[in-house]
């Protein structure tokens, strides 16, 4: 059931209509900011996902679950890949041509597929660099931050 917010009220779809107290309305801005902030950390992570694995195999190659370790890892936990969300990911740069899989197999271990970077890759990636260092130049200046 949905609510709409009106001149101090929550109407309902149904027939009560029950007056909201400013504790109310408080606990309901603080739900609204934390889904809205999640939803942008989603796309946040979507649109830079590319770029962090493509520059985390820049220098060498790399496989799936270390890629998602050093993400957690160098973020100080603030991003988080699962494997399981990762893997598609790295087949896609893998059929662009970004980036190319290698099997691994040592002994004792389980076979792992590591993935380098092409020269298309490299291209790619130093693009999407240049993109994002704009994208942040610009939000901080239309936010101040750093200057607050």
């Amino acid at each position: 059931m949905s609510n709409i917010l009106h001149a101090g009220c929550v109407r309902s779809q149904g027939p009560a209509e029950f007056p909201l107290t400013e504790m109310g309305l408080f606990e309901q801005y603080i739900a609204m900011l934390n889904s809205h902030e999640k939803m942008l950390d989603r796309e946040l992570k979507k649109g830079s996902a590319e770029l962090l694995i493509l520059a985390l195999i820049e220098h060498r190659p790399r496989h799936g679950y270390e890629i998602s370790q050093l993400i957690e890892e160098r973020s100080g936990g603030a991003l988080r890949f699962q494997v399981a969300s990762l893997y598609p990911l790295l087949y896609r740069l893998e059929k662009r041509g970004w980036v190319q899989g290698r099997w691994v197999e040592k002994a004792g271990q389980r076979r792992r597929r590591y993935y380098r970077l092409t020269p298309e890759g490299r291209k790619v990636l130093a693009a999407q660099r240049r993109g994002w260092e704009r994208f942040v130049a610009a939000i901080n200046r239309i936010a101040a931050i750093g200057h607050a």
